[in-house]
C-alpha cells in the first residue's frame, strides 16, 4: 500500500468517523428536545394533587422542626427550661400552650401548623372542591400522567448517557488520527 492511499484510507476513516459524531450529537439534541417537551407539558389536576400533597408536606415538616426547637430550646438565662425538662408540678399547673404550637406565637395559626394539624383535610378538601368547580376545565388528562412522563425521561436518560459515552469515545478517535499521522 503507498503512502496515498494509507492517507486515503485515514481521511476516509476520519471522515466515518466524524459522521457518526454529527449523527451522535444529533441523538443527543433529539433525546434533550424530547425531554424538555415533556417537562414542559401542563399537568392534569390529578397530578397536581400529588405535588399539592408534596408541598403541604413540606409545610408540615417545617413547622415540625420550629415547633421541636421551641420545645426542646434550653435558655436557663432566660428561666426558659425544655419541655421534656419541666416538673410534673410546672407541666400541671401551666395554662399555656407551647410556644410555636400553632405557628409564631400563642395568638398565631400559621399555613405550617395547618398542614402539620391537617395536612390530609387541606389536600383532599381542595381536591374535592377543585374538581367539581373547574375539575374539567383543568384538563390536560390527553397528556401522558406525570409517572408516565418520569419513565420516560429516565428512559431517555439511560439512552443519553450511552450516546455521550459514544460521543467521548468518537472524540478520543478523532484526537488520536493526528498523532497516528506524525509518528
Amino acid at each position: 500500500m503507498n503512502l496515498k492511499s494509507a492517507i486515503s484510507a485515514i481521511t476516509g476513516q476520519l471522515s466515518h468517523i466524524k459522521e457518526e459524531l454529527t449523527d451522535t450529537n444529533r441523538q443527543i439534541d433529539s433525546i434533550d428536545g424530547k425531554i424538555h417537551e415533556l417537562r414542559a407539558m401542563p399537568v392534569s389536576l390529578e397530578d397536581y394533587g400529588i405535588f399539592l400533597r408534596k408541598k403541604i408536606e413540606k409545610q408540615a415538616e417545617e413547622h415540625t422542626a420550629r415547633l421541636e426547637f421551641d420545645l426542646f430550646s434550653d435558655s436557663p438565662s432566660l428561666g426558659f427550661t425544655p419541655y421534656n425538662k419541666r416538673p410534673m408540678s410546672a407541666v400541671e399547673d401551666s395554662t399555656l400552650l407551647p410556644a410555636g404550637l400553632f405557628g409564631g406565637s400563642d395568638a398565631d395559626f400559621s399555613i405550617r401548623s395547618a398542614c402539620f394539624f391537617f395536612a390530609d383535610q387541606i389536600h383532599d378538601e381542595f381536591m374535592r372542591r377543585a374538581q367539581a368547580k373547574f375539575g374539567k376545565r383543568w384538563g390536560n388528562e390527553d397528556l401522558p400522567s406525570v409517572d408516565e412522563r418520569r419513565k420516560m425521561i429516565a428512559d431517555m436518560e439511560v439512552q443519553r448517557k450511552d450516546l455521550m459515552r459514544k460521543r467521548a469515545d468518537l472524540e478520543v478517535q478523532i484526537d488520536e488520527i493526528p498523532g497516528a499521522l506524525k509518528s
